[in-house]
Formats: C-alpha cells, sequence, structure tokens
C-alpha cells in the first residue's frame, strides 16, 4: 500500500510519495476521503481550475474515449485503490445509486477497460478486475496530465489565456 491509501504501482510507474512537508495547500486522498488529508502543492482556485480544463479539453479532442466523470472516477477507483471493487462498493463510494455504477461499467466493458468476475465472496455479486487496456488508458490520460501542467501553469502566471489574450476585467472577478 502507498501512503495515499492507493496501490503501489498500479500503472507500473514509480510508487507514489507523499509531497514534501515543506508544500501546503491541503486535499483528500483519492484513496479514502475519511483518511487524513495529504499536503499538496500550493495551487490559486484560478490555476487548479485552468489545469482541469486544460486536461480535460485535452482528453476530449485527442484520441481516447470520452469517459465521463462517473465513468473516469470508476476506473480510477478501480486501479488506484484497493479491492475487491464491487458495485455496491463502488455506489457507496462515489455516493451514488447502483444503477449509475452499472451504466458506468457497462462503458468501461466496452472499452475493455474493465472486466466483470464472479463474486468467491458472495456468488450474487460480481468484482471488477484490472485490464491491460485500462492501464494503457490510465498511463496515456496521465500523460495527458503531465503535457498540459506546464502549459496551464504558464498561462496562469502570465495572467493571457491561450490565444495570449487577457481574460475580461469582470470575468476575471467572477461577475
Amino acid at each position: 500500500m502507498s501512503q495515499n491509501g492507493g496501490l503501489d504501482d498500479p500503472l507500473g510507474d514509480e510508487p507514489a510519495k507523499t509531497p514534501p512537508p515543506s508544500q501546503s495547500g491541503i486535499v483528500r486522498t483519492i484513496a479514502d476521503p475519511r483518511k487524513p488529508p495529504m499536503k499538496a502543492s500550493r495551487l490559486t482556485s484560478i490555476q487548479t481550475l485552468t489545469l482541469w480544463r486544460d486536461v480535460t479539453v485535452a482528453a476530449v479532442a485527442g484520441e481516447l474515449p470520452d469517459l465521463s466523470a462517473r465513468q473516469l472516477a470508476v476506473v480510477l477507483c478501480v486501479y488506484m485503490e484497493e479491492g475487491p471493487h464491487t458495485v455496491r462498493s463502488l455506489a457507496a463510494r462515489l455516493n451514488v445509486t447502483k444503477a449509475v455504477i452499472s451504466r458506468a461499467i457497462d462503458r468501461l466493458t466496452s472499452y475493455g477497460y474493465v472486466l466483470r468476475a464472479d463474486d468467491p465472496r458472495d456468488k450474487r455479486s460480481i468484482v471488477l478486475r484490472r485490464t491491460a487496456d485500462g492501464i494503457n488508458f490510465l498511463r496515456q490520460f496521465a500523460g495527458i496530465i503531465h503535457d498540459v501542467m506546464p502549459d496551464s501553469f504558464q498561462d496562469v502566471q502570465s495572467g493571457t489565456n491561450r490565444n495570449g489574450h487577457r481574460p475580461h476585467p469582470a470575468r476575471r472577478r467572477g461577475r
């Protein structure tokens, strides 16, 4: 187990590391929101949203399947948190109905990102299994995040958008 409560190396990369104590800003772990928060680098709200926008735009514009937020949450939970993962456990984790999870699993199964398997503990239930395609998807998605991070922060630091224009003052203040 890693320090963030997830699996050490679900994607074949280096183990997750806790950021240095000198960094501030608090985020909850992906693995378990009830665990103590991890320290993260200090990001402003606009930097965080700029990064999220740029990652989302790059993912949608790229060749990867366009997953919904729920589908992405399911695949991230399955690959980054210790299992077993059942429809019931994922529904409770994401605070949605089992029907919502079943629809997400249907789509993820069609992409080959997860497999359904019989639950050895309860024959009425299924567990989700990881696949090589799912690992490849998350590696590519992580690559998108890595690729857009420097651009996102440069845009914020310069005060301009991607076209080199400064945002309208009323929009910048959130009006």
